[in-house]
C-alpha cells in the first residue's frame, strides 16, 4: 500500500487537480494564484509540478495531491487516495488502513442503514403514508432520489433486526454509529420519521436527522432527532445538501444558507442548487472555512426574530474574517424558505437574486421593529445597530454603512459616527487589555531568513553548491535550517527533487519551504546568491566568535588558563576566516 500511495501521487498531476479550484498562472518553475484557504487580493499560493507541493505563503496551508484533495473537499486520506488512484488508473491492492478498519466498517453500516430508510420509503408498503406527506410537501422522486431520503418504521427493532439479524453486524458497532439506544436491551433510536442522511463532502454518510411523520402515535417527541455526535459525525463540521450543492457553489462563487433540511430540499428543487443547510445548530467557523473554499458570497435565510438576527449577526463576524461578502435572503408571503420555495419556484429564486448587503438589513430590522419617531425608538436602534457598524474593519466601507444608517435614522451622520468610535473604543478598553493574553506569533530573524533564501537559491543552481560546499564546515548552523543548508551543500549534483528523497524527515519541510519561496526571486542572479551565502557566513561567524569570547571570560574569571588559551586558538582561527570572507564580500 505505502508503493501504491507512492506511485498515485507521483502519477497525480497536481497542477491540473488544484487547477480545477484555483486559477493558477504560470510563473518560472511555478504556477501561482489566490489561495483557497484564506481571503487574499495578491497571489501567495504557490504550485510545483516537479515536487509535487503547493505552499502559500500568506497562511502557511501547504502540503502535497492527498494533504490539498482532503482539506479543500473536507475528506480523509482514504478517500483522498481512492479518489485519485481512480483518476490516475491504479487499482489499489488493499483498501485496509491503519486504525481504519472499524471506521470503514461503520461507514458500510451508515450506508446499509440509508439504504434501507430509502427502500421503505420507495418501495416498501409501510412508507405509503411517507411518500404521501413528502409529496404534499412538493418534494418529489427526483429529489427523494437526490438525497437519499428515507423512512424509518414506527416499531422499535426494524433497523436492529435487519443490520444485527440479517447482515450480522454487531451492537456495539451500531451503537457506535448513533443508530441505537440502549436499555434493557437495543432498539432504533429513529422510529416513525422521514430520514435525511447527513453527507460528508465526499457523499458518505455519517449520520442522520430525522422528522416526525405527522399524525403519528409519537407526538409528544421533539419533531427533529439527529444522530449524536460519533467518530463518523461532528455536527460543528457537517453542512447538511453540502455534497449536492458543492458543484453549482463552485461555477456561481455565492451560497446560499438556509436552517432546515426541508428548506435546502425545496429550494434545491426551485433550482437554487447552491443551497446549504445548517441544521438547526448554530454556525460554526469549521462551516465557514468549508464554504469559503468555494465561494466567494454567502447569503443568509434565516428566521427575521431575535434569534434569527442574532444568528445572521454572529455569522457576519466568522464570514468577514475569511473575507465572506455576506447578503441576507428577506423572506416575504411565506414563513421560510421551504414554504415559498415549495409553491412558487420562480419567487424564491427573486428573492435569492434580490438578497441585500447584511449592513442594510440589519439596519432595516431593527427600524421595523422600533419606532424611530421616539427617542425611546432611537436609543434602541442605536444600541442594537451600533456595535454591528463599529465591528466594520474596513474604515471606509464603516464611514458608507455610517452615513446611510444616519439617513435613515435622520440624524446628522457625525453624530452617529461618535456613537460607533465609542463603541469602539470601548472594545479596547483598559480592562480588557489588562486581562487579555496576547499570542505572539514567533518572528523569524535574519539569520533564518537568508539561510532560507540561500537553500532556495543552491537548490535551484547546482554549480554554486560546489563553490559554497566548504564555507560552512567551521561554523555552527542552529536547528533544521542549518542542517537543511549543509546537507544541500553536500548533495551538488543531484536535483532538488532527489535530494528531498534522501533527507532526514525534519529537513524535508525546511528544503520543501525553501524551493517554494524561491519562485519569488527566481530573477535572482548566481552574484546574489553568492552575496547572500557570504553574508550569512559573516554572521555566522560573528556569532560563533562572540561566543567564545563569552567563555573565555568565564575561563579567565575561574582561572581555567588552559582552556581560555584554546578558546583563544579558535577566535584566532575564526578571526582569519572572517577576513577570508571579507575579501570574498569584495
Amino acid at each position: 500500500m505505502e508503493d501504491q500511495v507512492e506511485e498515485v501521487k507521483r502519477k497525480t498531476d497536481i497542477v491540473g487537480l488544484i487547477g480545477q479550484y484555483v486559477s493558477l498562472k504560470k510563473m518560472g518553475r511555478h504556477h501561482k494564484g489566490l489561495c483557497p484557504f484564506h481571503a487574499e487580493k495578491t497571489a501567495s499560493f504557490t504550485v510545483n509540478e516537479e515536487l509535487g507541493l503547493y505552499k502559500c505563503f500568506g497562511c502557511g496551508a501547504g502540503g502535497d495531491a492527498y494533504k490539498f484533495l482532503m482539506e479543500i473537499e473536507g475528506i480523509d486520506f482514504r478517500d483522498a487516495l481512492e479518489r485519485l488512484a481512480d483518476k490516475v488508473g491504479v487499482k489499489l491492492v488493499s483498501r485496509k488502513f491503519d486504525g481504519g478498519d472499524e471506521k470503514r466498517k461503520m461507514l458500510e453500516v451508515m450506508d446499509l442503514a440509508a439504504r434501507y430508510y430509502h427502500w421503505l420509503l420507495t418501495d416498501g408498503k409501510s412508507g405509503k403514508d411517507a411518500r404521501k406527506y413528502l409529496l404534499e410537501r412538493k418534494i418529489n422522486e427526483k429529489l427523494i432520489e437526490t438525497f437519499n431520503v428515507g423512512y424509518a418504521l414506527p416499531g422499535w427493532n426494524n433497523l436492529t433486526n435487519y443490520l444485527i439479524g440479517k447482515k450480522g453486524y454487531k451492537e456495539d458497532l451500531l451503537e457506535k454509529c448513533g443508530l441505537v439506544s440502549r436499555g434493557k436491551g437495543v432498539y432504533d433510536k429513529f422510529r416513525g420519521r422521514i430520514m435525511f442522511p447527513l453527507q460528508d463532502a465526499g457523499g458518505k454518510v455519517v449520520g442522520f436527522s430525522g422528522r416526525l411523520l405527522p399524525n403519528g402515535n409519537n407526538e409528544n417527541e421533539a419533531k427533529y432527532l439527529n444522530s449524536p455526535e460519533t467518530e463518523l459525525y461532528h455536527k460543528g463540521r457537517m453542512l447538511y445538501g453540502f455534497f449536492q450543492a458543492k458543484q453549482d457553489i463552485r461555477k456561481k462563487k455565492r451560497v446560499v444558507l438556509v436552517e432546515g433540511q426541508m428548506d435546502l430540499i425545496s429550494s434545491f428543487g426551485a433550482g437554487v442548487g447552491e443551497t446549504v443547510a445548517i441544521g438547526g445548530t448554530a454556525l460554526t467557523e469549521d462551516q465557514i472555512e468549508m464554504l469559503a473554499r468555494m465561494a466567494n458570497s454567502i447569503y443568509l435565510s434565516f428566521d427575521a426574530d431575535e434569534a434569527g438576527i442574532a444568528a445572521i449577526k454572529r455569522a457576519v463576524g466568522m464570514a468577514e474574517k475569511r473575507g465572506l461578502d455576506v447578503k441576507v435572503v428577506q423572506i416575504e408571503g411565506g414563513k421560510d424558505p421551504d414554504e415559498i420555495a415549495s409553491k412558487n419556484p420562480l419567487r424564491w429564486r427573486e428573492m435569492v437574486d434580490n438578497a441585500v448587503d447584511v449592513y442594510e438589513f440589519v439596519i432595516d430590522s431593527s427600524m421595523k421593529r422600533n419606532d424611530k419617531e421616539k427617542v425611546q425608538g432611537i436609543k434602541i436602534i442605536t444600541e442594537e445597530v451600533a456595535p454591528f457598524l463599529s465591528k466594520i474593519e474596513n474604515s471606509v466601507v464603516r464611514d458608507v454603512w455610517t452615513r446611510k444608517f444616519a439617513e435613515k435614522l435622520g440624524v446628522e451622520a457625525l453624530v452617529v459616527k461618535d456613537e460607533i468610535d465609542r463603541v469602539r473604543s470601548g472594545k479596547t478598553s483598559q480592562t480588557e487589555q489588562i486581562n487579555k493574553k496576547p499570542v505572539d506569533a514567533p518572528t523569524e530573524g535574519r539569520s533564518e531568513k537568508l539561510m532560507r533564501r540561500v537553500i532556495g537559491g543552491l537548490l535551484t543552481r547546482s554549480s554554486l553548491r560546489t563553490k559554497v560546499r566548504g564555507w560552512f564546515e567551521k561554523v555552527e548552523l542552529e536547528g533544521a535550517m542549518g542542517k537543511a543548508l549543509k546537507y544541500v551543500c553536500q548533495h551538488p549534483e543531484d536535483s532538488p527533487l532527489e535530494i528531498l528523497k534522501g533527507a532526514q524527515a525534519e529537513l524535508v519541510e525546511v528544503i520543501q519551504e525553501a524551493y517554494m519561496a524561491e519562485g519569488e526571486n527566481e530573477n535572482s542572479t548566481d552574484k546574489e546568491v553568492v552575496e547572500m551565502a557570504v553574508q550569512l557566513l559573516r554572521e555566522q561567524i560573528r556569532k560563533e566568535k562572540k561566543r567564545i569570547m563569552e567563555e573565555m571570560e568565564t575561563a579567565r574569571k575561574e582561572g581555567r588558563e588552559n582552556e581560555e588559551e584554546q578558546l583563544f586558538a579558535k577566535l584566532n582561527e575564526l578571526n582569519r576566516e572572517e577576513s577570508r570572507v571579507v575579501v570574498l564580500l569584495g
